[in-house]
């Protein structure tokens, strides 16, 4: 079975030191491959360069990203040692892959969700973005992700002010999947929340993503979320590599 995502070796610098150096992630349907590390190690840096974003210089030192649902290119070749300039033509010849075949679930809910749209109006955008257009009305769809999420059908009509914090970070997956991504990213997720809803809101995350059939790559630092929940960590040291391994063994 090919992986949905494959980075190898990926390698970027920054201004003196090497960021990242020799990462390998792979992402497969229905299973949770966990990246974890200390603050500084470039775990949101990795998951940036999974979706073709390079925002630093003077940037890609190597590596190759593949996503084989959609072809066999590898979107990084021609960006190695570009600068500025390579990065901005990775970032728009991967641009129609966010937001369809990659969706990206950010630390907060407030950063993921638009104040001034109802969650409706934001999922109705979100699929608009799917790589295969939806057939039909999105009025069904929508509720149906909603329940998924265990959020009611007025949750729709509701500004994300209106819902409650633990109702935002539901209300957000379900935006996240309404695109039907095949790659789900999400970035440290249990950030700001106490123990139990951390808990129910990853289990949710993790539950969604599989009903679905979508990889996930999960960003942590909570190491008895990643023992729970993940098939594959991998490991991150700061300035370092990281290679897949079996949950419960050093990366």
């Amino acid at each position: 079975m090919s992986a949905l995502l494959e980075m190898k070796d990926l390698a970027i610098r920054g201004e003196g030191r090497m960021l990242v150096d020799g990462v390998f992630i792979d992402v497969f349907a229905g299973k949770v491959t966990a990246l974890c590390g200390p603050s500084g190690a470039g775990k949101s840096l990795t998951a940036r360069a999974c979706m073709g974003v390079l925002d630093v210089l003077p940037g890609l030192e190597r590596g190759s990203l593949h996503y084989h649902a959609v072809g066999a290119q590898d979107w990084l070749a021609g960006a190695h040692k570009g600068g500025a300039g390579a990065h901005a033509r990775l970032l728009r010849q991967t641009e129609h892959l966010r937001g369809s075949y990659l969706a990206y679930s950010p630390q907060a809910a407030s950063s993921a969700l638009n104040p001034g749209r109802t969650i409706g109006r934001q999922m109705e955008l979100a699929i608009l973005r799917r790589l295969e257009p939806l057939k039909g009305h999105p009025g069904p769809v929508i509720v149906n992700l909603l329940e998924e999420v265990g959020l009611p059908p007025y949750a729709a009509s509701a500004l994300p002010g209106e819902l409650s914090g633990g109702m935002c970070q539901r209300a957000a997956l379900a935006v996240a999947m309404a695109c039907d991504p095949k790659v789900l990213i999400a970035d440290e997720p249990e950030t700001g929340l106490d123990p139990v809803l951390r808990r129910q809101i990853v289990e949710l995350l993790v539950s969604v993503g599989k009903a679905h059939s979508c990889g996930i790559l999960l960003i942590s630092h909570h190491e008895d979320t990643v023992d729970r929940i993940a098939d594959t960590v991998v490991r991150l040291t700061p300035g370092g590599g990281g290679r897949p391994a079996p949950v419960g063994r050093a990366a």
